[in-house]
């Protein structure tokens, strides 16, 4: 492509480049026991993806992911004339969508010289920006800086989370004039319409390369003395931290102890974080995880954070899940434990091993109310192993 505003398209208006990617392996995650291992073999997770183990070898080679369309294959599509409808960005988006274009500017609602699409779901959030948005910056963040008019289009949401608005800044899009947050009603056409949608929502060359990408905006790529990872960070999940009051460890002063007890023994900072009462810009966040030797909490969004951190970090995941469906994340008891169907729960076992660090999952029953009361032995045993 040159490097002027007029951009040599093909005769039919849309330039595509493209690339695939190898074919990648998921490992399974780390047991510390056999009630971790035995919960995570009879999930719907593995039910599912234990079918592309090669030759039935799951533990010794983990669970093969090699479908063209939704693991491999790369796209970005510049489009003269083009114009976005309201449709879903990811590796379904339809061919007859991508090559939609405009005639006269009465077939918009709004029109822009050019634009850039990231509409992923809920990417206003920050725990959804990370799993959605930034695998498809990873391969598409140069057009930001090669046309810094752009505008950047994604969802309408309940809100914009401040961290979001930072990593925007920080890429060089001033979230005030250059983001668009997209409704439904709206036919948002462009003269040049930048659709890099169509690309594996999991890779991990595309999460390696946008965790690369957060490290480089912040600076950290930079330094000269690297400081050795010596943070242990507690996710704490509480009662005014949870938006729906419940995956709490209700046990959790003996559990803090063993971990700071754990952090003396071991010459490692212990730190307790509350994303709540986390008013620094998203720099230093990156730059806490990025230090982090052993991040531990319960499933929830926060563990996200674990993007920031290096390979080879350990991740402990305490998994909660109800009783009666003894099977599946609580986050996933909305389906009956013989259904085989994929599962959101399973999300941060998928980006720690993408991310190539070492995940362990800790399995924990709840109480009525959703609540934790933690095996602290079993804690005590998985550290044992690390």
């Amino acid at each position: 492509m040159n490097n002027n505003d007029n951009i040599p398209l093909t005769k039919n208006n849309i330039d595509q480049i493209s690339y695939s990617l190898e074919p990648f392996y998921i490992r399974l995650p780390n047991f510390s026991d056999d009630e971790a291992k035995n919960w995570f073999y009879n999930s719907s997770y593995y039910k599912i993806n234990s079918k592309k183990c090669p030759e039935g070898l799951c533990e010794e080679k983990g669970i093969l992911f090699n479908d063209t369309k939704e693991h491999l294959s790369v796209n970005v599509f510049l489009v003269k004339n083009g114009l976005y409808i309201n449709d879903d960005c990811g590796y379904n988006y339809g061919a007859t969508a991508v090559k939609r274009t405009f005639v006269s500017a009465n077939e918009t609602t709004i029109l822009y010289d050019k634009a850039i699409i990231f509409t992923v779901p809920d990417g206003w959030a920050f725990q959804h920006f990370l799993d959605g948005v930034g695998p498809k910056l990873a391969h598409s963040k140069s057009y930001l800086q090669k046309y810094p008019d752009a505008k950047v289009i994604i969802l309408q949401g309940v809100r914009f989370d401040r961290s979001v608005q930072e990593i925007w800044s920080m890429l060089g899009v001033d979230y005030s004039k250059r983001i668009l947050h997209y409704l439904p009603t709206m036919k948002v056409g462009a003269h040049l319409l930048i659709n890099p949608c169509i690309t594996p929502a999991i890779h991990p060359r595309l999460w390696q390369d946008a965790r690369s990408m957060y490290w480089s905006i912040s600076g950290i790529l930079n330094r000269k003395n690297e400081v050795k990872r010596k943070n242990l960070i507690y996710i704490q999940r509480t009662s005014k931290n949870a938006m729906n009051r419940a995956r709490l460890i209700l046990n959790e002063e003996p559990f803090i102890k063993f971990l700071r007890d754990y952090c003396l023994k071991n010459s490692l900072n212990y730190i307790q974080y509350d994303h709540s009462n986390d008013t620094d810009h998203i720099r230093s966040r990156i730059e806490l995880f990025y230090n982090a030797k052993i991040i531990i909490g319960v499933h929830s969004g926060a563990l996200s954070n674990m993007n920031f951190a290096q390979s080879g970090t350990t991740i402990i995941e305490i998994m909660p899940y109800r009783q009666e469906s003894s099977v599946l994340p609580m986050t996933c008891s909305m389906f009956r434990p013989d259904d085989i169907k994929a599962c959101a729960g399973y999300i941060l076992y998928t980006q720690a091993q993408l991310l190539n660090q070492s995940y362990w999952i800790l399995p924990n029953v709840v109480n009525a109310k959703g609540n934790i009361n933690l095996n602290i032995s079993r804690v005590e045993k998985l550290f044992d192993k690390i």
